[in-house]
């Protein structure tokens, strides 16, 4: 007969194995705007068609949300979705850490969801978000929002860039991103908390201002922890997000290695 403890024990050692094979996901902050023809974006299309068994979780943000969505965003998202099923793209919404209107947040996630579907987002990122239990509500309806826009695949990550306060965020989020900062302030994983409350797999992970050579072994350290995606970068912060990093084909290959 199995005692408690050794049926315990083969759960962890089952949970551990799940976890090392994860999928490490790619994300891309896309600050970056589709010029006439979405030169911009080619070296995001190669990296794409490149590795089409990676994921890609694509932030949309034409200007701290989607009033400015014009023309050339209407041209260059569908191209970009049409590379491969793997991309899926995300709106951009600021919630000002929690203070912004709901009715405001509300309205933007309203303009993304009423696009034609050839480059309607499939969820939401919700940045500046304070995940506290003095907001739990806000965002719950908010999240609950997509889920109604978007009933199949929907996306909600939230963005507070550090550990949540209230766990209970986890419960109506795919993703939230626990440590967004310099790369040079993060060490894997004491600067993370990681715990069944505190699921690893639904935890990003942004960095800037890394190295000049891509940290291969830090990439290969969360992914087999089963960390749910990253984003490494050596520019600076100011910039992060509306460069790509120079060893961005590098990153994605390395991040395929590891499927």
């Amino acid at each position: 007969m199995f005692s408690f403890r050794t049926v315990f024990a083969a759960f962890l050692l089952c949970q551990t194995f799940l976890s090392a094979r994860a999928s490490i996901a790619a994300i891309f902050p896309l600050y970056i705007y589709p010029d006439d023809g979405c030169t911009a974006w080619t070296t995001v299309f190669n990296s794409i068609t490149t590795n089409p068994n990676l994921v890609f979780y694509i932030i949309v943000n034409p200007d701290s949300g989607p009033d400015d969505f014009d023309s050339n965003y209407q041209a260059c998202v569908p191209k970009l979705l049409a590379l491969s099923h793997n991309v899926k793209t995300v709106g951009y919404v600021d919630t000002a850490n929690g203070e912004r209107a709901s009715s405001d947040v509300l309205a933007d996630i309203a303009t993304y969801m009423a696009f034609p579907t050839t480059y309607r987002p499939s969820g939401i990122f919700f940045d500046d978000t304070t995940a506290t239990s003095k907001f739990l509500s806000a965002y719950t309806t908010y999240a609950n929002q997509v889920r109604a826009d978007v009933p199949n695949d929907s996306i909600v990550i939230f963005n507070p860039g550090e550990t949540v306060t209230d766990t209970a965020f986890f419960s109506i989020a795919n993703f939230i991103v626990t440590f967004e900062d310099f790369y040079d302030d993060f060490s894997f994983p004491s600067s993370l908390v990681i715990n069944s409350a505190n699921p690893v797999g639904q935890q990003i992970v942004l960095l800037h201002d890394g190295p000049t050579t891509l940290p291969t072994s830090l990439i290969q350290e969360m992914a087999a922890a089963g960390i749910a995606a990253t984003f490494i970068t050596s520019i600076d912060n100011d910039d992060a997000y509306e460069t790509v990093p120079p060893y961005w084909a590098q990153e994605c290959a390395e991040l395929t290695s590891l499927q």
